[in-house]
């Protein structure tokens, strides 16, 4: 495994085992909210950004209660951390990318060594917690599509105009316009299928070590 790949991957229900976010929005906000929220977004009431923010605004803990939370909760799939260590041995970039926050996520990554953690750029929406409720300010705004959240196809095309090519790891709605700009996409569960369904080639994966021993030469 050598440059010029460089990986960006997906947080919630790829670098973790299930979707962290939505845990933090039924655990803080109430599963009522939340269901009634993905209802919504699934008739196409709204976008996908729009629906981030609505899981996320009723939400009033503080930064360190959402932190502590993620610590005890997360589980991140298993060789997340070999991936890491493979690209750190290859001078190859690895970037978290997730339309998900910065208060659940950084804590998570955390656990990782500190040499791996520090290879690790995140790239992520911000939480602004307060008691009157939590505000998402989302990172890149106006960059890409407009409909993500936090679109991570401009993350993918700046890579590769500093001259890598891109492997992406991901698994969901926001992980579409990146799936489109990669070279070589692994996918899980709804990626799957909109891979499937726009011609996209595509790897399946359940854990990274997969990811690994298919990972482009």
């Amino acid at each position: 495994m050598r440059a010029p790949w460089a990986v960006v991957c997906d947080f919630d229900g790829t670098a973790t085992v299930e979707d962290l976010g939505d845990g933090v929005s039924i655990h803080f906000a109430g599963y009522r909210h939340w269901r009634e929220s993905e209802d919504l977004f699934k008739t196409g009431a709204f976008p996908f950004s729009v629906l981030l923010s609505r899981i996320f605004e009723p939400i009033t803990a503080s930064r360190e209660e959402i932190a502590a939370f993620a610590r005890e909760q997360a589980a991140l799939r298993p060789g997340f951390d070999r991936l890491v260590a493979g690209c750190r041995e290859a001078n190859r970039p690895f970037v978290i990318c997730s339309a998900g926050l910065d208060a659940y996520i950084e804590p998570v990554l955390d656990r990782l060594a500190p040499e791996l953690r520090a290879h690790v750029e995140v790239r992520c929406n911000r939480a602004t917690c307060s008691t009157t409720g939590l505000r998402v300010e989302f990172h890149g705004a106006g960059a890409g599509c407009g409909q993500c959240g936090f679109c991570k196809g401009p993350v993918v095309k700046e890579l590769q105009a500093a001259g890598h090519k891109v492997v992406f790891c991901g698994d969901g709605t926001a992980d579409r316009c990146a799936a489109e700009a990669a070279e070589v996409v692994f996918a899980r569960r709804s990626l799957v299928t909109y891979c499937r369904s726009k011609g996209i080639p595509f790897h399946p994966f359940e854990t990274f070590d997969e990811v690994i021993a298919a990972f482009p030469e």
